[in-house]
């Protein structure tokens, strides 16, 4: 098969930050392989480093140690601009704050990767309009982020990090300030975007009820991934 399937791929990941005279361990020799079109949860205990290895594997961060490759390409170790091309054109990010620009509407913060990408304004603004449509959107385009629900502004962010077609997203904590039902919706939305575009998700939780519904759960012990079935605790 020609097309390449391994969309993430990392080895030996190793992270340590340094406070006063004391090295910090985060990441500790972490091997990671993500498929065309699988999700993937990463869950672990507050401070465990979950945060940190999502930077790490989206090259906003250098690594200590280990190989980094996405869609083939090295990211660790890669140029800094060499990393904001590779992000640029495989890769969208949701947060658990939005981050949507206030002063823009809904459509203009969904359009905003496309226009940097290079893309004429009523192209990018097209495109945008039929996936926020397609979300559930389609009459909230003019709308500011403040004229929205905690739950479509997280669909818009959704938008914002799919319209450029990537290959990958990295979500950390997308569901953390949603209710129960806005939460639901959310990751209903993203299995369904997964399934019907091929896209990777690869996300860090704590929402324990949604986990069901990924590929692989795996969890951050010391530094290092494992199967959470071995940590049923967690």
């Amino acid at each position: 098969m020609n097309e390449v399937t391994t969309i993430l791929k990392a080895e030996g990941i190793e992270k340590r930050f340094v406070q006063g005279d004391e090295a910090i361990e985060v990441l500790d020799g972490v091997d990671l392989s993500l498929a065309a079109g699988e999700r993937v949860a990463i869950v672990g205990r507050s401070g465990s480093g979950k945060s940190s290895l999502l930077h790490v594997l989206a090259g906003l961060d250098d690594v200590n140690h280990g190989q980094i490759s996405l869609v083939g390409e090295p990211m660790a170790p890669a140029s800094n601009d060499a990393r904001t091309a590779l992000r640029r054109k495989y890769m969208g990010f949701v947060y658990q704050q939005h981050h949507l620009l206030p002063e823009f509407s809904a459509l203009e913060n969904v359009a905003l990767p496309l226009r940097l990408n290079g893309l004429p304004q009523r192209q990018a603004e097209q495109q945008s309009g039929e996936l926020l449509g397609r979300i559930g959107l389609g009459a909230r385009l003019r709308h500011l982020p403040a004229q929205l629900s905690g739950g479509e502004r997280q669909r818009v962010a959704v938008a914002r990090a799919l319209v450029h077609q990537p290959k990958l997203i990295m979500a950390d904590e997308p569901t953390g300030n949603l209710d129960t039902a806005s939460a639901a919706e959310l990751m209903a939305l993203m299995v369904e975007l997964s399934e019907s575009s091929g896209v990777a998700f690869l996300v860090v939780t704590h929402d324990t009820s949604m986990l069901h519904q990924f590929d692989r759960v795996l969890t951050l012990v010391e530094g290092k991934l494992q199967s959470a079935a071995a940590n049923d605790d967690e």
